[in-house]
């Protein structure tokens, strides 16, 4: 799952994807949320940076639902700190990938990511 309120960066990230996984695209974390009541993804590409509810708060939402906790989550973002590296990580994020995407780099992070279960 990819989580981005811009169609640009999600119709991106699918066809970065699309080779090696299986992608469902949301528009915003509502929308993301909707549909995992439905269907329960394996990892979810979160942007940190998005109207209503930011990424933070969608992995916050999802780490403290039991159903949800297990999942992989990997944050998006156009330019990363020290904080916002740290608060991510504390949240329960187990990477970042960098906008613009490397599809190398996007995919070797996610596969590397799916290892552990």
């Amino acid at each position: 799952m990819v989580i981005d309120d811009m169609a640009a960066i999600l119709e991106h990230a699918k066809q970065l994807l699309k080779d090696e996984y299986s992608v469902i695209p949301c528009i915003s974390a509502k929308q993301a949320l909707e549909i995992m009541d439905k269907r329960k993804p394996d990892l979810i590409l979160v942007d940190i940076n998005m109207p209503e509810m930011d990424g933070f708060d969608f992995i916050r939402r999802i780490k403290s639902d039991e159903r949800f906790s297990d999942v992989h989550v990997m944050m998006i973002t156009a330019e990363i700190t020290s904080q916002i590296e740290s608060k991510g990580y504390e949240l329960g994020a187990e990477n970042f990938v960098l906008k613009p995407f490397s599809q190398p780099v996007m995919i070797r992070k996610i596969t590397e990511c799916l290892k552990r279960f």
